[in-house]
């Protein structure tokens, strides 16, 4: 059994034995009160819920959520006890708690000493502040489950709709075995059912009929099913993951049409299941063999990743990638919350580094009261700030900085999406998933559009706990190797190889003269060349044994022997660790600064790279200023290995 088996059934066996009652003086065991109850009962069955300060009906709430419990009263009617499953925790913060011994409600609980500890309470509101449901239970089915991904559309998740098996009559068709074969039936409620899988329609991303799933949504329930139909690919998404019709579903339950014959019919079939409509799907696995039941769910070789402690989709900001495109004239234009305040921008400066992702924009408007005939917007915290050096949107981000002390003129600072990364933190769990698909999930989660991304074939095994997102991007990247960088433009994020970032930046010296080299021109000039970094020797290891040994013989005779250790993580390959970190070490750093000019219409950034005397740089920083109409901007480089 599941930790949620056991704790119910220990909470049951409790209540059915005479030689245990409610107490509140001895509340630890033999004897119980409410709340000594209900957290024995997940202790005993193996959560730490009263090892890490769970005592009473007050502290309970954030301990168990602390535990892997989600507050799911959303999805449940406390007036009738709907929605409510097996396990879940029903809590009244300042009086009382029970334990839900069956799907709809029914309670086993210590009541009180007029009751004692009861069992098959009928469902009743006490009434309940919320309820709380352990979302991570192994018990479920053992297969090689990997987990895939699901498309980006919102609400329309937890659309589910239904077809009748009956339609299904192609019997050489592969699905055919699920709906009609001697292993299906259908159950009480009107779901078809190939043994106790629940059988589905899904987009052929999800593999082929036939192709075993497992789906879990944002109440917490998981449900396991059986491919036995497919949507056609000309009715779903280009990737076809879900239906593109009117509804929008990504799950089509089949059902059998002589019992389910309406929607509210359907509806209540589900119900029986203890599936909620307006639940949504969070994450989903496909196996194409066979699962088996089992105590732990799982297996060595089951592929679980993606978020550890919450399976929460939460976009990084609500509305700053659905802005409607910039009018742009060819003129320097700047724009908060929709509305042009150009002309009344004064001194306007940005920097963006490859260490720090973020691009922050400064800029600077006149105080109201000096202006005290015109209408001038007042840009406010919070604010979506957009600008444009004349040709294309190039800055869109959000003001998170106001001063306003001066005495003539207000200062704002705004940031891009980066920012949020990285102050976001969060834990993630990774198990042989590709580095692409890492850094798809975390977006997806997190409502971030990708325009660019190359194929990232590495593989990645790693837990990051409590890290910023921006972090754990980077280390996934760097993992990858050669270069990679990533920032964000307007509509959402890019991830490219520096090398083939190039750029050359240029200007006139008046309107009427050609464009020129920016970097040709570069001023105030510092070049400087180290070893200070350099390792010419990696060892790899593990806790126990040395793996490999790489050395740069020729860097060694030249510049002497500057060893890096390096410990092995879980999947590493010795070998191709030692090479890589070799490959990054060994060289000489060489950076180069100075400042150039650049045309309005120009925006070089940090993870570009430029050409100067036949060798090609990687700008790590760039601080651009418009003074007077000029662009300047001061860069600092490093060469390209």
């Amino acid at each position: 059994m599941g930790v949620i088996d056991n704790a119910v059934q220990w909470a049951t066996d409790i209540a059915n034995d005479d030689s245990h009652w409610y107490s509140q003086d001895v509340r630890w065991g033999p004897h119980y009160d409410c709340s000594s109850f209900v957290i024995t009962a997940y202790q005993n069955a193996g959560v730490p819920v009263k090892d890490n300060g769970a005592t009473y009906t007050g502290d309970m709430y954030n301990v168990f959520i602390s535990c892997g419990f989600k507050d799911v009263t959303s999805f449940c009617n406390l007036s009738n006890g709907a929605g409510m499953l097996k396990g879940d925790v029903l809590l009244n913060k300042a009086d009382h708690t029970a334990l839900v011994q069956a799907d709809g409600g029914t309670t086993v609980e210590a009541r009180g000493t007029s009751f004692g500890i009861v069992t098959n309470v009928p469902y009743r509101n006490y009434p309940w502040d919320c309820v709380l449901r352990y979302t991570k239970d192994g018990g479920g089915y053992i297969a090689n489950w990997v987990e895939r991904e699901i498309p980006n559309i919102g609400k329309s998740l937890a659309t589910k709709s239904y077809m009748a098996y009956q339609t299904y009559t192609n019997s050489q068709a592969s699905g055919y075995k699920y709906l009609w074969g001697s292993d299906s039936s259908t159950s009480n409620s009107g779901l078809r059912k190939y043994k106790d899988f629940i059988c589905m329609a899904l987009g052929s991303y999800y593999g082929p009929d036939g192709t075993f799933v497992k789906i879990e949504f944002d109440d917490g329930k998981v449900i396991y099913a059986v491919k036995g139909d497919e949507k056609k690919d000309s009715e779903t998404d280009s990737r076809h993951m879900y239906h593109t019709g009117s509804d929008a579903n990504m799950t089509e339950f089949i059902i059998d049409g002589n019992i389910v014959t309406s929607n509210e019919k359907f509806t209540s079939a589900l119900e029986s299941e203890g599936i909620n409509r307006s639940a949504r799907v969070v994450r989903i696995w496909t196996s194409d063999t066979e699962p088996t039941y089992g105590s732990n769910g799982s297996t060595s070789g089951e592929k679980e990743y993606h978020f550890a402690d919450t399976n929460e989709k939460i976009p990084i900001h609500n509305s700053i990638f659905k802005q409607a495109p910039m009018l742009l004239d060819g003129a320097l234009k700047v724009v908060v919350n929709d509305t042009d305040v150009s002309k009344h921008i004064g001194d306007i400066s940005w920097t963006n580094t490859k260490n720090t992702l973020a691009t922050t924009m400064s800029f600077s408007t006149p105080k109201p009261k000096e202006m005290k005939y015109m209408n001038i917007y007042i840009p406010k915290m919070g604010d979506i700030m957009r600008y444009s050096g004349g040709d294309k949107e190039d800055f869109r981000g959000v003001i998170i900085e106001v001063d306003d002390g001066a005495m003539y003129e207000n200062k704002y600072t705004a940031v891009d999406v980066g920012w949020y990364l990285n102050k976001t933190t969060d834990t993630y769990q990774f198990t042989s998933m590709r580095a692409d698909d890492c850094i798809k999930k975390i977006c997806n989660d997190l409502y971030i559009p990708i325009v660019l991304i190359p194929e990232l074939s590495t593989l990645i095994t790693q837990i990051y706990i409590d890290k910023p997102v921006s972090d754990v991007i980077k280390d996934i990247l760097d993992k990858c190797g050669n270069g990679y960088n990533f920032d964000f433009v307007p509509d959402g994020m890019r991830i490219y190889l520096c090398s083939d970032m190039s750029v050359e930046p240029k200007f006139r010296i008046s309107p009427n003269t050609e464009l020129k080299n920016s970097v040709q021109y570069m001023g105030n000039i510092e070049h400087k060349g180290s070893i200070e970094n350099m390792k010419n020797s990696v060892k790899v290891i593990t806790d126990t044994d040395v793996m490999t040994t790489l050395k740069a013989e020729e860097s060694i005779s030249k510049y002497g022997f500057l060893q890096e250790v390096v410990k092995m993580n879980d999947g590493d390959n010795a070998s191709d660790l030692s090479k890589k970190n070799l490959g990054e070490l060994n060289k000489e750093d060489e950076t180069y600064s100075g400042e150039i000019i650049e045309e309005l219409t120009s925006y070089t950034r940090a993870g570009s790279t430029i050409e100067k005397d036949g060798v090609k740089y990687v700008i790590t920083s760039s601080q651009h200023s418009i003074k007077n109409g000029v662009h300047y901007n001061k860069i600092d480089m490093e060469r390209l290995v």
